[in-house]
């Protein structure tokens, strides 16, 4: 079913679909896929072990690709610090030994404007290559998945209230990372580092799941087996020329996006079938508004067909529709015309929300193409 979601969303380019299908049936459920650019002319899959986590970007002066408004730093050094850093003298000796090695750093903590703003002016200076991340969770929730990221990195926890002092972090408090990607809402790190340390703390983290009563503290445990055991799939996208580079990145990354909402929510038959069962479904009691909604949703399926120059004729039991290639009515899953729930959600949604506006400012501006 990956490889028909993937496939589709790529615009029925099956070579292209089986390698992200690839991607995200090796990196499992708990895994996180990323795209970058080939520095051949071959497509092809690599995988890491990495962890996603919610902390998103503190500021837009981080961002380092600004055509996807996200901080990318390669090969950083980790700090992660479980006490505020109120002056940039207390990571003074650890920035200056970025800068003297030449890497970038990502720190975890908690930093006063102070700090941030010094970081923000060097960073945008090109003095340092650095991205300041907000620890995750809370509580000991927060101190217990900082530890997680301190096994995944190498890195050293530095607590003041645990006698730690700030004033005296050197390199060898230090992790490392192979990468690592923030973009509004979430951090990806991907590691290389395999430890037996790791397997134990899964271990011990599948224990406590299996004694835990409260539903708040489960979830929490259960992200944190996630964080642990998943890895990240690169996909080095390949091309030619930079006009098909381009396109084709642009075909895998909406292909990532579809198999990342399938995998979230599931899947139903495509071809706008699934909304045109849905309104055979819905009762509107002979209201003209219920009326014009459900003739609305069932216009996709019969935009579909028409572009296809196929009548639209008698309606056929639930899941099934017209494959349009063979003209055959078929069961659309099996056939593997599918479409995410979370995609199918979306644009209803998004429909209906324009539709209102246009309703509640009772005009529509619309710019005239001339034809030259």
């Amino acid at each position: 079913m990956l490889d028909h979601v993937a496939t589709i969303s790529t615009n029925n380019d099956k070579e292209l679909g089986g390698i992200i299908a690839e991607a995200y049936n090796t990196v499992g459920k708990d895994g996180v896929v990323l795209m970058e650019e080939s520095e051949t002319d071959k497509t092809y899959v690599d995988t890491v072990d990495g962890v996603q986590f919610d902390s998103g970007l503190k500021s837009q002066h981080l961002i380092t690709d600004k055509e996807k408004n996200k901080a990318i730093l390669e090969d950083p050094f980790v700090l992660i610090v479980n006490s505020e850093i109120e002056t940039i003298r207390k990571i003074q000796s650890v920035l200056e030994y970025a800068i003297k090695n030449k890497k970038a750093i990502l720190i975890i903590g908690n930093v006063s404007q102070q700090v941030m703003s010094a970081l923000i002016m060097n960073k945008v200076k090109g003095n340092i290559k650095v991205n300041v991340i907000d620890p995750p969770g809370f509580s000991s929730i927060r101190r217990d998945m900082l530890d997680d990221l301190a096994i995944l990195t190498g890195a050293k926890v530095i607590n003041e209230e645990l006698g730690d002092d700030l004033d005296l972090i050197d390199e060898s408090c230090l992790g490392i990372a192979a990468k690592v990607v923030t973009d509004e809402n979430n951090t990806v790190i991907a590691t290389n580092i395999e430890t037996d340390e790791i397997k134990d703390r899964i271990l011990a983290i599948e224990k406590q799941i299996k004694d835990e009563k409260n539903p708040y503290a489960l979830k929490k445990l259960e992200q944190r087996k996630a964080m642990l055991s998943g890895s990240v799939g690169i996909i080095y996208v390949g091309a030619d020329s930079k006009i098909e580079l381009k396109e084709k990145k642009d075909r895998v990354e909406d292909a990532i996006y579809a198999v990342k909402a399938a995998l979230k929510e599931g899947i139903v038959p495509g071809a706008g079938i699934a909304l045109h069962n849905a309104a055979d479904e819905i009762a509107v009691d002979g209201k003209i508004g219920g009326k014009l909604l459900m003739d609305a949703i069932k216009t996709p399926y019969k935009t579909i067909l028409d572009n296809a120059g196929i009548a639209y004729g008698p309606y056929m039991k639930k899941g099934w529709g017209i494959n349009v290639v063979t003209g055959d009515g078929v069961n659309l899953i099996k056939e593997g015309i599918i479409d995410p729930v979370l995609v199918t959600k979306t644009a209803l949604k998004n429909a209906i929300s324009v539709a209102t506006t246009i309703m509640s400012a009772d005009c529509v501006i619309s710019n005239v193409r001339e034809q030259s």
